[in-house]
Parts: C-alpha cells; structure tokens; sequence
C-alpha cells in the first residue's frame, strides 16, 4: 500500500512540476506576445502622425491663400481641421501627445536639430521654427521634433 502512495505521490508531483514548467512557458510567451503588441502600437502611431504631418502640410501651403479661397474650399478646409484634431485627441486619448518647448529652446532627447542660423540678439539653441513636429509616448521620445536654431555666429 505504501508502495502505491510513494508511486501516486510521485506521479502527482512530476504532474505538478509539469505544470509550474507549462505556467513559466505561457507566462514568457505571453510576455513577448505583449512586446511585439507594443512595437505594432508604436509603429502605428507613428504612422499617424506621418497623417498628422501631411494636414499640417495642407495647413501651411493654404494659410497665404486662405483668403482668397471659395466658401466651398474653405469649407472643405474646415473639415480637414476637425478631423485633425479628431486624430490629435485619438492620439492623445493613447498616451501619445506631441512634443512642446515651452521655453522656445531645443532640449537634448526631443529634438533633432536640421538646420541653425545665426540671429542678432537671439541666443544659441533657441527655436527659430520646428520643421516637423515630435511625438512622445508618456515619457518615451516616439519620434523627436526637427528644428531650426539659432546657432553660434
């Protein structure tokens, strides 16, 4: 009788050990599973902000024009607007937010910097136009902002 314990208790206990080793696959799987979600995300958020660049393209070339435009172009342009910051407060509702300098300075890990100029009067590192704006992820740089600066005469 002891004999069918020691062997019942010995089969249940590889059983167990099989198990904690199939839990410990499942968890590692699981957590790749859970990065390469995450790289999808990103790359799709970057892509979104690619859309988001190409508004802003359309914003820019029509802003000296706008004026001039038909009620029925500027209407159109009204609703490229609203589906702008539709696709801002997307974004924004995920975590992703776009790069601000409050201090109009360029700041090292935001920023790319792709031109400077020099300006009397103005000092080094101070943004004289962002190019293409940068995107973060909570504190994670998705994609740094590319500026013009001054720079040293």
């Amino acid at each position: 009788m002891t004999s069918y314990f020691s062997t019942e208790k010995r089969r249940l206990f590889e059983k167990l050990i099989a198990f904690q080793q199939r839990i410990i696959a499942l968890e590692a799987d699981l957590l790749e599973e859970k990065r390469e979600a995450s790289k999808k995300e990103e790359k799709m958020f970057l892509e979104l902000c690619v859309v988001l660049d190409s508004f802003e393209n359309i914003f820019n070339a029509m802003a000296e024009k706008e004026e001039t435009l038909d009620k029925g172009t500027r209407r159109m342009l009204k609703s490229f607007r609203a589906v702008y910051r539709k696709l801002i407060r997307l974004l924004e509702a995920h975590g992703i937010k776009q790069i601000e300098f409050p201090n109009g300075k360029s700041e090292i890990g935001l920023c790319k910097i792709v031109e400077t100029r020099p300006e009397a009067g103005r000092e080094a590192g101070e943004i004289i136009a962002i190019v293409r704006n940068g995107y973060q992820s909570r504190e994670q740089v998705l994609r740094p902002a590319e500026l013009i600066t001054v720079g040293e005469e």
